[in-house]
């Protein structure tokens, strides 16, 4: 197995009833090619699209997006549960601003031999490289304080450390050595922080950083809290 797509699908009854959640666009089940699915993303179709414009991306490749997320609880917003044979969700999980929350709600929403399939960044090989991996208390926090935004100090932490190696903010296995420089000054960190504790908006940050090992740590940590009932059936190594 060696292409993305083979990777995301491997335990999936692709047959099945799914939700791709935050594809905005890049869809890896799109209802073009067949799937049975339902989109749920952060804004509609004609916001997404009016959003990329003039970004370089396809906009065809966006779909009608059937739930709107506004932060609401997602069987609250789709209004059933126990309906999904499988999820997708793709450089989503590292966003979310309560990750306890998040999986408990992907678990209600599927069917009892349902499959949630994440593609999650490896903080080795990106821009979090200076950044370190988030624990099991961390995530406790933000699940204990209900948060529905990322942290100031989470904020401050992205801005600060994000990184670049050669260039680039992600990088192939042979960047062992790791980042090489600063995508962000000291002073833009310091105001994105200084914002954050002034506005009510949301900042999109990268909320979790994660390692193939610590989140098999972190997932085999909340199942003992007896937190989430979800467990890992199948990983892929970080590749290209």
């Amino acid at each position: 197995i060696t292409s993305r797509e083979e990777k995301v699908f491997y335990l999936l009854d692709k047959q099945g009833l799914g939700l791709e959640i935050g594809p905005s666009h890049n869809p890896i089940a799109p209802k073009k090619k067949g799937f049975n699915v339902h989109i749920l993303d952060h804004a509609s179709s004609a916001d997404l699209r009016h959003k990329y414009q003039g970004h370089g991306v396809n906009l065809d490749s966006i779909e009608e997006v059937d739930f709107v997320w506004h932060g609401e609880p997602l069987q609250e917003l789709i209004g059933k549960t126990n309906c999904y044979d499988w999820i997708i969700a793709s450089h989503v999980i590292e966003h979310v601003p309560d990750f306890i929350s998040y999986l408990q709600q992907c678990e209600v929403l599927l069917k009892p031999t349902g499959v949630l399939s994440l593609v999650i960044p490896d903080k080795r090989y990106c821009f979090d490289y200076f950044s370190s991996s988030s624990s099991t208390g961390n995530v406790l926090d933000a699940y204990a304080e209900k948060r529905e935004r990322p942290s100031p100090g989470q904020i401050f932490d992205h801005i600060a450390n994000a990184s670049k190696r050669n260039g680039n903010i992600a990088w192939g296995l042979d960047g062992l050595a790791g980042a090489d420089e600063l995508v962000h000054t000291f002073t833009e960190a310091q105001a994105h922080w200084a914002r954050s504790l002034s506005t009510t908006d949301y900042i999109d940050v990268h909320s979790w950083r994660f390692t193939p090992a610590s989140f098999r740590l972190l997932i085999s940590d909340l199942q003992s809290l007896g937190l989430i009932g979800l467990e890992i059936t199948a990983e892929f190594d970080t590749m290209g």
